[in-house]
């Protein structure tokens, strides 16, 4: 049976990235995922995290990171749950992408990605949680002429 979703628990150590790499591999086969896709979901996933262990438990090396990603019909969700410092990286300014590279700020670019990359980017606090949802909608099927998608 081909899995709709999955839940995977990192401890607050870039270590545990690699799992998580494996874990989206893993969906991606069962759920036969774009490659473009794939990409994106890796490539967000690592700045969120790899942000989240640096600095939101930068005091705290016993933390925990849950993973939910889950197949909608139409879309790809994936939910970071994690009890670090409260952070809302949607309240980022946007990094001046125009300017030289002697005059740009450092940091900001991991954010710019996610928002770039992910069709949907929410940020809550719930009981003490920062709860990051990110929505990849699945690119539409091409449908034949007698209306049934292949």
């Amino acid at each position: 049976m081909l899995a709709r979703g999955i839940h995977v628990v990192l401890r607050s150590d870039t270590h545990e990235i690699r799992r998580l790499a494996d874990a989206i591999d893993y969906l991606a086969d069962s759920l036969q995922l774009p490659q473009p896709m794939i990409f994106k979901l890796n490539l967000a996933l690592d700045e969120l995290i790899t942000n989240t262990i640096a600095y939101g438990y930068a005091e705290q090396k016993d933390g925990v990171i849950d993973i939910e990603m889950r197949r909608h019909d139409d879309r790809v969700v994936v939910k970071l749950i994690d009890s670090a410092a409260a952070f809302d990286p949607l309240s980022m300014l946007e990094p001046d992408t125009a300017a030289a590279l002697e005059d740009r700020k450092i940091g900001g670019l991991g954010i710019h990605f996610v928002r770039t990359l992910i069709d949907e980017v929410d940020y809550r606090r719930d009981d003490d949680r920062n709860v990051i949802t990110l929505t990849l909608l699945l690119p539409p099927q091409p449908v034949t002429a007698a209306g049934i998608q292949p």
